[in-house]
């Protein structure tokens, strides 16, 4: 009986038990305590005329400024209350066969944990900070154990132990990718948090002077969530005067859960990089010709210091949903100011033979 019918029969046997376990009387009370409260904010937010956040005065709102956080509120009134139904039903056989199912996607997932909004006659704010939080990690341990169980009870003499061993290393590679996963996830967090919080705290200083006009915008987005690899985009503007937009890439390999640069894709000594720069350079030139209006900093005999040549080692790209490599340029990076961040697009038939 092959994996995939000993999960099937796991799901099965287990729907029983599923609908019998009972709900904890202390989950219940704290989840419809939290419901109360989420409800009860939602009311005051209603009749609210007034805000004060992060110690800085605000101006009175209109009731359609509200409309978001109104939303985000009932989202989550709604979530608690459902998982008064979900989590106590969640029993240990069904724990384990979901364990075992392939997860592909959802092994990751980018959440807003800090939502920093400002406004006067000035200055403006509009920031949402994210932070990666992990699924599923370690619940494949449980699986992986009593795989190595029963092949070791289906077996005798040296084929069993072979299996034995074979299960006992399956369950450290699967631990070990789970502490890689969570220390990685950490380091992003941590990283997010204070490039975040910096810019925060350097548009906080230059509202409270109030000398000139200013705007901040940060906003995140998960632009690769495939079977291999997981990227949260993080993206920055400043504006005082003139704007400067800048981004932040953080792309995690799932199958070792670990931060990986464009770099680490490729095989030793494929050149990947002089291969992948040329293209781009190729099409920085081709868009000059068709376009007059657009520059690169590419060939640029003006400033040749000013000319881009290479890669960095630590280039932002993401991979789209056709497995290209997106190659992306923060503004000023390639271009003049006008031309803003750029990206660049290099066709998977030309790097496949050369990943790892």
């Amino acid at each position: 009986m092959n994996n995939d019918k000993k999960v099937e029969e796991r799901i099965l046997s287990a729907k029983e038990d599923y609908n019998k376990i009972p709900v904890p009387e202390e989950m219940k009370e704290k989840l419809e305590a939290g419901i109360e409260r989420a409800e009860a904010e939602i009311g005051r937010a209603k009749t609210e005329k007034w805000e004060d956040k992060e110690g800085m005065g605000m101006k009175k709102k209109e009731k359609t400024d509200k409309k978001k956080r109104l939303y985000r509120m009932a989202a989550a009134v709604a979530a608690a209350a459902a998982l008064l139904v979900i989590l106590p039903n969640t029993g240990a056989d069904v724990a384990y066969a979901m364990g075992n199912l392939p997860v592909v996607g959802r092994l990751f997932q980018a959440v807003t944990f800090r939502d920093y909004q400002y406004e006067s006659e000035r200055f403006e704010a509009n920031v949402e900070v994210p932070r990666i939080v992990v699924e599923d990690v370690g619940k494949g341990e449980m699986g992986k154990e009593e795989a190595g169980t029963g092949e070791k009870e289906a077996g005798t003499g040296e084929k069993e132990m072979g299996k034995e061993e074979g299960g006992e290393a399956e369950k450290g590679e699967t631990e070990n990718r789970d502490e890689n996963v969570q220390q990685t996830v950490d380091e992003i967090n941590f990283d997010i948090e204070q490039a975040t919080s910096q810019l925060i705290e350097e548009f906080q200083e230059s509202a409270e002077l109030g000398e000139s006009y200013g705007s901040l915008e940060i906003h995140h987005e998960t632009v690769t969530d495939n079977e291999n690899y997981f990227t949260l985009k993080l993206s920055m503007y400043r504006g005082a005067g003139s704007g400067f937009e800048s981004y932040k890439f953080y792309t995690v390999d799932k199958r070792t859960g670990k931060r990986i640069q464009i770099g680490d894709l490729f095989q030793e000594d494929s050149n990947y990089n002089e291969l992948l720069s040329e293209n781009i350079k190729e099409q920085m030139r081709t868009q000059m010709a068709e376009d007059e209006g657009k520059v690169y900093w590419v060939d640029y005999e003006e400033v040749p210091e000013w000319s881009w040549e290479r890669l960095k080692e630590d280039q932002n790209f993401y991979f789209d949903t056709e497995g290209n490599i997106v190659i992306v340029f923060d503004e000023y990076e390639v271009a003049p100011g006008y031309m803003g961040a750029r990206e660049f697009t290099v066709q998977r038939a030309l790097f496949e033979g050369i990943l790892k």
